[in-house]
């Protein structure tokens, strides 16, 4: 074997080697960028503000958290109140639909560290009826989301149409106003046996 074949042979074994990273690479880069693709484009704002899609605008009015939620009644009697070892935490909005009525079937709440946390309080607990939101008509709802304490700060809201085709579909972000010292304000006041069906924006 002469010098030139080792250089052809060297090069081209390089080449390869590049080429199999590259497609490595690609393959692992694919869900991200489908997902990107298939996430809605979204509106954003934050408390107090009025944040406006096509379909549907938003307002996050408070954040509550509690130690505990108020029970479901069973039979006519009520239960012991429904703890966690983390911190529950309810978002009360006020919504209106744009054109035609809506019902916002996606609701999580996104924290640093790309953590997500679907809306829904346990079923033993007491909890509001998500609404139908009437087009040019404000109508208020209340979600609740279960976290561990640690995980409130830089919370961001997420509320959306959803659907079948996820990137047609209307999506809002809310920054619920959550740093250091407000997150940890929350948690020390925290209060016992919230009950979303009592609490009237």
């Amino acid at each position: 074997m002469n010098g030139r074949e080792v250089l052809v042979r060297g090069g081209g074994g390089l080449c390869g080697a590049l080429l199999l990273a590259a497609s490595m690479w690609l393959y692992e880069a694919k869900p991200d960028a489908e997902a990107g693709v298939l996430e809605p484009i979204r509106d954003s704002g934050g408390v107090g503000t009025v944040v406006s899609t096509p379909e549907f605008s938003v307002r996050v009015d408070r954040v509550v958290a509690a130690r505990s939620l108020a029970p479901a009644l069973s039979f006519g009697r009520a239960s012991a109140p429904v703890r966690t070892e983390g911190v529950f935490l309810a978002v009360r909005v006020r919504a209106r639909a744009e054109r035609e009525p809506v019902k916002l079937m996606r609701v999580t709440l996104e924290t640093p560290g790309g953590f997500s946390f679907k809306e829904g309080p346990r079923p033993e607990a007491a909890q509001a009826v998500a609404p139908e939101f009437q087009p040019m008509l404000w109508g208020t709802a209340a979600y609740l989301f279960e976290l561990p304490k640690e995980r409130l700060e830089g919370a961001r809201l997420v509320v959306g149409t959803g659907g079948l085709l996820p990137q047609l579909s209307a999506a809002a972000e809310i920054d619920l106003g959550l740093g250091k010292s407000r997150a940890a304000d929350l948690v020390r006041d925290a209060v016992e046996k919230y009950d979303p069906r009592a609490e009237r924006s």
